[in-house]
């Protein structure tokens, strides 16, 4: 047994004791007899009163407040208490030496007592059940927190496949030598995908590579329609991000910026770190008229529901579209 876990029943015998001597000295002392006289009486019987009131927690963890009887825990606790006080009594009266003292008021004094511990063990018990049940919900939350990452995870990789395969797909019987390049550049992709994509964390270098990954692929469709531009300070590329957080959203700046204009355009992609923020910004030109989709898209949603589930809402992320330019921006802890 941990000297942690003991110090609490030496405190407790401790408490019953000094308050068992006090009561002896107010209550019981009689006016000619000194206090010394009355020390030496009352403490032997006093430090077995804290030991008695010691094995009241195994009465109290065996009856706990909220799955046993009120009729129950009383009978016990009183029962325990009058042996208890007997006990006191009988020790008190058992030396000759010992200062005569009033029996009913000793005995009443050790129930007092013997009570008093028992609600202070309750409140203990009380308290470690609200820790435990704090504890656990934090548990069930981190679970149900992991849980949506990993269904938000999820969608990422069948998604693009999807997509990429289609435009695969497109390409073999027009132009088969940019299917095969496109293809193995898809591999490529995947395969790295599959090693970060198991981590919780990636840095926004290695999330950046990625999406470079990614435009080599959409470049060999698009050809010279589709331009990047890139500029991530160094601070900023230390940073974590969840891993392909900015996949889906370049995916979304492809398809329906550069595909929906026939010259094509420039993905920008800038990020800067600061005053503990980490702040990155998607920028693509976009056709004001082309058809609009019903509500957000997969990639949006996405990376909503993963900066939701990892920043408890300390993380934001925001779309604008005015004069022909559609801008996500992001922001989350650094």
């Amino acid at each position: 047994m941990t000297l942690e876990r003991v110090k609490p029943g030496l405190y407790m015998v401790g408490a019953i004791a000094a308050l068992a001597m006090l009561s002896s000295m107010v209550l019981l002392r009689p006016p000619d007899v000194s206090i010394g006289a009355m020390i030496i009486s009352a403490l032997p019987p006093s430090i077995l009163l804290g030991f008695l009131a010691l094995a009241a927690r195994y009465p109290c963890r065996a009856l706990p407040l909220r799955r046993s009887g009120v009729g129950q825990i009383i009978a016990t606790h009183v029962i325990s208490a009058a042996a208890a006080a007997g006990v006191w009594t009988l020790a008190w009266n058992a030396n000759p030496k010992t200062v005569p003292a009033n029996t009913a008021l000793l005995f009443e004094i050790g129930m007092t007592l013997y009570l008093f511990a028992v609600m202070r063990y309750y409140l203990v018990l009380e308290q470690e059940a609200s820790r435990e049940a704090e504890e656990a919900a934090l548990r069930y939350q981190v679970l149900a927190r992991e849980a949506e990452l990993r269904a938000f995870k999820a969608q990422v990789d069948p998604h693009f496949l999807f997509n990429s395969l289609n435009a695969v797909a497109s390409l073999c019987g027009s132009r088969p030598a940019d299917a095969r390049e496109m293809a193995q550049l898809m591999a490529d992709f995947f395969r790295l995908t599959l090693r970060v994509g198991s981590r919780e964390r990636i840095t926004l270098a290695e999330e950046i590579d990625l999406v470079s990954r990614y435009l080599a692929i959409e470049k060999v469709r698009f050809g010279a329609r589709l331009a990047t531009r890139i500029d991530v300070d160094a601070a900023a590329n230390r940073c974590l991000v969840p891993p392909l957080l900015l996949q889906p959203l370049v995916e979304n700046a492809v398809r329906h910026g550069i595909a929906s204009l026939v010259e094509g355009g420039t993905i920008e992609i800038a990020a800067n770190a600061n005053d503990g923020a980490l702040r990155i910004r998607i920028e693509n030109p976009a056709d004001p008229d082309r058809p609009q989709p019903r509500g957000e898209s997969i990639g949006l949603q996405n990376a909503r529901g993963r900066l939701a589930a990892i920043s408890n809402g300390r993380a934001s992320l925001r779309t604008e579209e005015a004069q022909g330019r559609y801008r996500v921006d992001i922001e989350l802890p650094a």
